[in-house]
């Protein structure tokens, strides 16, 4: 399977390239996150805007705290 292109305007060091797909990377632990770089942001969970993504481990942390 050929890669994806990396979107333009995103910054490599936020997604992480699994079989061939990009996914972003958690902003907390820098973990994949399990989004397609591709996902809408208004369609992904746990995207915390004025953040960023979000895993879901860190999201149920940041809701604990909240």
């Amino acid at each position: 399977m050929e890669p994806q292109a990396l979107p333009e305007g995103v910054n490599p060091e936020f997604v992480v390239l699994v079989n061939g797909i990009y996914y972003d990377l958690c902003v907390i632990c820098n973990n994949n996150s399990g989004v397609r770089t591709y996902c809408p942001v208004d369609q992904r969970k746990h995207y915390v805007e004025g953040c960023g993504q979000l895993c879901p481990d860190c999201q149920d942390r940041a809701d604990f705290i909240t």
